[in-house]
């Protein structure tokens, strides 16, 4: 009789989870919100300066706010959130990406995207031992480093990929052995500070093109164009108090920047091309080569 009991009291706490989850599933999905996952990156404080001003509070729009690049694919995979900020080599990591689109472009990395060393460029080429590489292994980061070695005629066997979240690398100091990290900003002024110098950023590159942009699947998209062009007045008014106000700006967003002071965070500012407004011809030339299709861009 006592078995039997325990086996009911089972079988109830069973069919009661599953409602459970059956519910949140359900309400997930009928849900009106749309959520966004994000990082700190330079290019989209627009959205948290959006956020903390309580501009987004009668949109739809919801930020999760992320360190690690690839946390956006898992997130999105797993339906969790509907669409994404990433550079376009995030989205050619995605192993499901045909109807994944850029809905608005953000930013061209022009030199807030780095790759920091304890050596020279020389002094590694000429090294007879393994050199460590930190990076965020399926994301821009690989593509990074291997357009570096490319472009620098180094071969590939003298590295050993090491794969490190930002917030992990962030922690690494200098060593006597010859390492190399790939970073960007906020984290990237960090390593600076400790004494790491740059051998190659996005600025310095001849071959490697860093687009930043909104990402969604074109079936959330549709029907729901006029949402996403206010979100993208909202995002071109944080960029218009950037350039009007920018101490009133960081001081709004400076929680998220990793420490980073306001001459730092302002130089950064520098390192960016913003495309939310005009779209260079090449921009468009070079997406398409990669194959990422542009048809779903707000005007």
């Amino acid at each position: 009789m006592k078995k039997a009991r325990i086996l009911g009291f089972v079988l109830v706490l069973l069919i009661a989870s599953a409602a459970v989850l059956y519910y949140f599933m359900n309400r997930s999905s009928d849900s009106s919100q749309i959520r966004i996952s994000t990082n700190p990156w330079v290019g989209f404080t627009p959205f948290i300066y959006a956020q903390e001003k309580g501009w987004l509070e009668n949109t739809p729009f919801r930020f999760i706010w992320l360190v690690d690049l690839t946390d956006n694919a898992r997130l999105y995979e797993r339906g969790f959130t509907q669409g994404f900020t990433a550079t376009q080599y995030e989205l050619l990591h995605f192993k499901n990406k045909n109807t994944i689109k850029p809905v608005f472009l953000i930013d061209r990395s022009y030199g807030a995207d780095g790759i920091v060393s304890n050596r020279t460029i020389e002094e590694i080429r000429s090294t007879k031992e393994k050199v460590d590489v930190y990076l965020e292994q399926g994301s821009l980061n690989e593509d990074f480093f291997k357009a570096f070695i490319t472009e620098n005629a180094l071969a590939e066997n003298k590295f050993h990929k090491i794969d490190a979240s930002q917030k992990s690398i962030g922690t690494l100091t200098k060593t006597k052995v010859p390492v190399i990290i790939i970073s960007y900003q906020p984290y990237l002024s960090g390593l600076l500070k400790k004494g790491f110098h740059p051998l190659a950023s996005t600025q310095t590159m001849e071959t490697f093109f860093v687009i930043d942009a909104l990402f969604m699947n074109e079936q959330i998209v549709e029907g729901r164009e006029k949402e996403l062009a206010q979100l993208k007045e909202l995002f071109a008014l944080g960029v218009e108090q950037l350039r009007t106000n920018p101490h009133e700006y960081y001081e709004t967003v400076k929680g998220y920047l990793e420490g980073q002071s306001y001459e730092e965070f302002m130089a950064t500012t520098t390192q960016i091309e913003w495309l939310h407004q005009k779209i260079p011809e090449e921009i468009i030339t070079h997406l398409t080569a990669q194959q990422v299709k542009t048809d779903r861009l707000l005007p």
